[in-house]
């Protein structure tokens, strides 16, 4: 397509052998090279020998390097060991970049300020709205999304107003009608070359879908809340020494609710969660860097009555930061954590700490990724005041020319529920086609599946849903 990159061609390259293992590799080929220089040495008047190169693309943050020369005989012997692969270009396409999604141009308002409206339709089939397989119903849900975005347009700086809403109404069940809004303001500020900061704050009115661990009372209409939250972030990219820190805090406040019509006081989730972590990363080589980070955190709630549930922890993360080819990403890290909780009687969490991000583009047309992370939320129940979330999934993406997108998800959840015996395990797997129809309107079309094995102490169910919709950019 015209104005577009294409992905480079396959050629044999010892890249995916020697990239990813610097250490030990390179002092392999650092005597095989030594070797191979006396017998070039030797044999150069007989016969002329080619070199081959090695290009690697840097991280973000790091300087490009010159081509790696190898002797002969390491390039014999990564010749022969070698697969073939994508050569290694600067810019590597995905299925993002030759996909074209319904887009607007925006609507000037002021020299520097800019309007981006957008609307969101759908229908969407659950043949299990209450997430319950005692009194399992069906029901058709239409929902509508309407968003704006005002934004400036500055040559330094960044400031943006972005509001919304997601309106559900039932065909038959009328009480799992809801509205949800959200409001939030962010500033970026060029400090420096390679420093900026991040200022956000928000509110947003919300609700607790059906099954999860919100929802523990089959109330007559599902469990609303508001929360206030904001945020402050420091960052420098690039150089050799890259650093992060942020802090963070959400204010939620829950909405009384009704059961069989009598109303029901939820005061007692009320809770205030204060976060901040440091991150810090620098390279180890051209195409690795290696991270360190930690966290703290502080969970208040409002009603500490019947029992005692605040507490306080830290976490600890180190990893790396691999381009194991210019067509393989991996950020992976582990470390600890710890939460200890005010009231003597609940055990502290005391766990391995992980993540994992990978991405994989093995063809321009295609992407896959995969992810697993692990951290602690306030609880809603009593009888937990901390829930320890383990989340895996992997999805994968294929570009049908510009103006298709499809893409498949599978995800587990493991939700564990500190000072109770309740474990939930959750499974979902979801289908998503996405067409373009003209520039400024799409067509989307899913089909989803879910999946919880509560255990003895929590809920089982299983739900299917088929959504057909249609989006709008202006």
């Amino acid at each position: 397509m015209p104005g577009r990159k294409s992905q480079a061609g396959s050629v044999r390259t010892c890249g995916r052998v020697a990239i990813p293992f610097k250490s030990s590799v390179t002092s392999i080929f650092d005597i095989l090279s030594e070797i191979s220089a006396l017998t070039f040495d030797a044999f150069s008047s007989l016969k002329p020998q080619t070199v081959r190169a090695i290009r690697i693309k840097p991280l973000p943050g790091q300087v490009r390097t010159k081509p790696k020369q190898l002797g002969p005989i390491a390039v014999l012997l990564c010749t022969l060991v070698s697969r073939p692969a994508f050569a290694q270009s600067e810019e590597i396409v995905t299925p993002f970049d030759l996909f074209e999604p319904e887009r607007g141009e925006g609507i000037r308002i002021s020299p520097n300020l800019l309007f981006f409206p957008s609307i969101e339709s759908d229908a969407t089939y659950d043949d299990n709205v209450y997430n319950n397989s005692q009194s399992k119903l069906d029901d058709l849900v239409l929902s509508f999304r309407p968003r704006s975005t005002i934004r400036t347009d500055l040559q330094r700086h960044e400031f943006s107003l972005t509001s919304g809403a997601d309106i559900r109404r039932y065909a038959d069940i009328k009480g799992e009608n809801s509205e949800q809004f959200d409001i939030q303001g962010k500033g970026r500020f060029d400090l420096a070359e390679r420093t900026e900061v991040i200022v956000d704050a928000g509110l947003r009115r919300g609700i607790e879908q059906r099954g999860t661990a919100g929802d523990q009372f089959l109330t007559d209409e599902p469990v609303a809340f508001n929360r206030k939250f904001g945020g402050l972030r420091v960052r420098r990219e690039g150089g050799f020494l890259e650093l992060m820190a942020e802090g963070r805090i959400a204010e939620t406040r829950y909405r009384d609710t009704k059961i069989n019509g009598l109303p029901f006081d939820l005061s007692e989730r009320d809770s205030t969660v204060t976060r901040a972590r440091i991150r810090s990363s620098a390279p180890t080589s051209h195409y690795s860097r290696v991270f360190v980070e930690a966290s703290i955190n502080k969970v208040d709630y409002s009603n500490s009555l019947p029992t005692q549930r605040d507490s306080d922890g830290y976490g600890v993360l180190a990893g790396m930061l691999l381009r194991l080819t210019s067509l393989v990403n991996l950020e992976v890290g582990v470390g600890y954590m710890r939460q200890k909780f005010d009231n003597p009687s609940v055990k502290d969490v005391s766990d391995v700490n992980f993540h994992l991000q990978v991405e994989w583009t093995p063809r321009a047309d295609w992407q896959i990724t995969a992810a697993a992370d692990r951290v602690i939320d306030p609880s809603f129940r009593l009888d937990a005041p901390a829930i320890v979330h383990s989340d895996f999934s992997l999805e994968a993406r294929k570009a049908l020319g510009d103006r298709t997108l499809v893409s498949a998800e599978l995800g587990i959840s493991d939700e564990k529920y500190q000072g109770s015996g309740r474990k939930d395990m959750r499974f979902h797997a979801s289908a998503r086609a996405h067409y373009r129809l003209i520039d400024n309107v799409g067509l989307v079309a899913g089909v989803g599946w879910r999946k919880q094995d509560g255990n003895a102490l929590g809920r089982d169910y299983a739900g299917i849903t088929v959504t057909l919709g249609v989006r709008a950019r202006f």
